[in-house]
């Protein structure tokens, strides 16, 4: 019988190889749009280019060099729409995959060893967790002697974020989905900077 532990390591784990396997497909399907979408405008400003040239040298250069520039800027923000929206689909199908995990049996060992780590990161023995407010009943019976929970509206995953005295620790559901969001849109080469638009 697999261990509360290993189970909850092999589920992230396995989350790991679905976000590397769609992120190798999403890498592949944006180098194949971006291709095709880039040699389209470049072939149909080079068509315009060269009809207008016939007619006037200098005002066909301006305008080929003002559509291109366009062109590129179009590419770049379709670019971007279609790369958030990847992101988006990913993320929404890894937020159903915690949902069904959070109404699992594995969800209340999983709060128990959440909590013994926010305690260990913390360095103290008890501390003031929060969790979602439909989680409070199984995080009390989780947390172990003197520590309290407290509804908090803003966790939406689940999981639980704790405090001991002035110093927070998060280890929500939602703070390690945004973790990976970064470390996702950076794999991916999805991340945009300003200079590439």
């Amino acid at each position: 019988m697999i261990d509360e532990n290993e189970r909850a390591a092999q589920f992230l784990q396995a989350i790991q190889r679905d976000a590397e396997h769609r992120r190798s497909e999403i890498v592949k399907a944006i180098d194949a749009e971006t291709a095709a979408e880039l040699e389209k405008k470049r072939t149909e400003a080079e068509k315009k280019a060269a009809r207008m040239e016939e007619y006037e040298t200098q005002r066909a250069t301006e305008n080929a060099n003002r559509l291109l520039s366009q062109s590129v800027l179009d590419a770049g923000a379709e670019l971007a729409r279609r790369r958030g929206q990847i992101a988006d689909e990913v993320f929404s199908a890894c937020e159903k995959e915690i949902e069904a995990f959070v109404s699992s049996p594995d969800y209340g060992p999983f709060l128990k060893q959440n909590a013994a780590g926010l305690l260990t990161l913390l360095r103290c023995d008890t501390a003031q967790f929060f969790a979602r407010p439909q989680d409070l009943e199984l995080a009390r019976q989780n947390l172990p002697a003197g520590c309290t929970v407290e509804a908090d509206g803003t966790i939406r995953l689940g999981g639980l974020r704790a405090r001991a005295g002035s110093t927070e620790a998060d280890d929500t559901l939602d703070m390690r989905m945004e973790n990976q969001k970064d470390w996702f849109l950076r794999s991916c080469g999805m991340s945009i900077a300003l200079e590439q638009l």
